[in-house]
């Protein structure tokens, strides 16, 4: 059995500098992922921040977070998986330590793409945006000469101008089909309300500004221009009124199938054919809660955050004593908020080992308020209205 002050499960954003902050501090601190390298999510993101008015490079921002955290100690268990979280011990899959004990744990697990399933699917040149992303950014592929994408949100938008970058022929960002499953996502008022956060992105500052001016009365009339007329992001065409219907290919994928939408979603018009020979489907993240759930922490339901999230307070701490939350596990947002939130948690936890001052915790809460603010792609229209039912429900369980 292997022991230790701090244990934390995932080394994205959020694990990473937590970790650097609880072994400066002096404390012995264990990252294991299921992965086989540190980083995460981190590792696919290549962007322009405009509001930094900087390039950020998920890869690099990655090995400097690690290597610092090497240096000052922290030791990394890759290619484990957790199976069992009891009385802060840690089960692990792996042949050469098979439990952790540790004084603490810190749950930073991130999040899992949700399945987008339309006909077709399953076919070969069908990849989700994430294994998009970390194909075009960390391992330099292309994984198709034409590409489309089938749902339209901030990340998908976000990767698609990555992938052009890389020199791929993104043909346009379409809507799936309307069903029970995918109801939301192919609602052309509800998409277009939730991606305006992402026309910052947009190189066109007409497309900025309108992007101030989605939500309310201006919705409609602005989906009624784009039956017409596509939005245009970095060159890349957006279509809220159009919905891909079939993906098509005997084993791989040759072509889709796009249909007009109505407003409210209803597929109209005649049936046309794109030819593509790969297809990104982009149905969403939500929060991977599988070990908070193993550690019998309270789970609850905001859909604001992205579905079910273990209740924390605004310090991070779970309803199970000792153990700590940070990153997409509380909610869908962006690798700089995570890392504040590591910073967070990991002073919550000094503060159990009488290192961290209320100040310093203040202070680290004021930088993922900070972080939140200037965070260049906001996943999830409603996230503050989240944050704030979850202080209300942590208040109410204090009571009971």
């Amino acid at each position: 059995m292997m022991k230790c002050d701090v244990v934390i499960i995932g080394a994205g954003p959020a694990g990473l500098t937590a970790s650097i902050e609880l072994a400066s501090k002096g404390l012995q601190v264990v990252i294991v992922d299921e992965n086989y390298r540190s980083g995460g999510r981190l590792l696919g993101q290549l962007y322009e921040n405009r509001r930094k008015k900087q390039v950020w490079a998920g890869k690099i921002i990655a090995k400097e977070l690690a290597d610092k955290a090497k240096a000052l100690g922290v030791k990394f268990l890759f290619d484990t998986s957790v199976w069992k979280i009891e009385d802060k011990k840690v089960f692990l899959s792996n042949e050469a330590v098979k439990v952790i004990a540790a004084k603490a744990i810190l749950l930073a697990t991130g999040a899992i793409e949700k399945a987008l399933p339309i006909p077709g699917w399953q076919k070969v040149g069908v990849v989700t945006v994430g294994a998009a992303q970390t194909f075009t950014n960390l391992h330099n592929v292309k994984i198709g000469q034409n590409v489309i994408f089938i749902g339209i949100d901030p990340l998908s938008i976000s990767v698609a101008i990555e992938m052009k970058h890389a020199g791929v022929n993104v043909k346009g960002l379409f809507l799936p089909p309307t069903t029970n499953l995918l109801n939301q996502k192919s609602n052309p008022k509800e998409v277009l309300e939730s991606v305006a956060s992402a026309a910052g992105m947009a190189t066109n500052p007409i497309y900025r500004l309108g992007g101030k001016f989605v939500h309310g009365a201006y919705t409609k009339l602005l989906l009624q221009l784009l039956k017409y007329k596509q939005i245009k992001i970095n060159g890349i065409p957006i279509y809220f009124r159009k919905a891909v219907t079939q993906i098509n290919g005997r084993a791989e994928v040759q072509s889709v199938n796009v249909r007009s939408l109505k407003i409210d979603g209803e597929i109209t018009g005649y049936e046309k054919t794109l030819l593509v020979d790969t297809v990104c489907l982009s149905g969403g993240l939500l929060p991977l809660i599988d070990l908070s759930q193993l550690a019998n922490c309270v789970i609850i339901d905001i859909p604001e955050l992205g579905g079910f999230v273990p209740l924390h307070n605004e310090h991070l701490k779970t309803t199970v004593e000792g153990i700590y939350v940070a990153g997409n596990i509380t909610g869908i947002e962006g690798a700089q908020v995570a890392m504040a939130q590591g910073k967070l948690a990991a002073r919550s936890i000094l503060r159990e080992f009488n290192l961290s001052s209320e100040n310093e915790i203040s202070v680290a809460f004021n930088e993922v308020e900070q972080a939140r603010n200037l965070s260049p792609i906001t996943f999830l229209p409603e996230i503050r209205k989240g944050r704030q039912i979850m202080r209300d429900k942590w208040e109410e369980y204090l009571k009971i």
